[in-house]
């Protein structure tokens, strides 16, 4: 489930994610209130869930790039 107010994820550099991420993380072990730390859990999520995309395509785009010079059709 994504947060309502993580809707600028896509934004974000990669490093900029990284530090949210550690921010939310850091208060999520510091709060002891369930109902915020279930808001901060769906933050991580939707960050975690950010991240997860960018590497997949990362990946993806590395993968097509390398079968592109294996594939000689001359």
């Amino acid at each position: 489930m994504l947060h309502p107010f993580a809707q600028n994820l896509p934004e974000l550099s990669d490093k900029q994610l990284d530090e949210k991420l550690s921010e939310l993380t850091k208060k999520y072990y510091q709060t002891r209130n369930p109902e915020a730390r279930n808001q901060i859990q769906l933050m991580i999520n939707s960050h975690k869930l950010e991240q997860s995309d960018r590497q997949i395509k990362a990946r993806l785009e590395n993968d097509n790039k390398g079968l592109d010079k294996l594939i000689d059709i001359s």
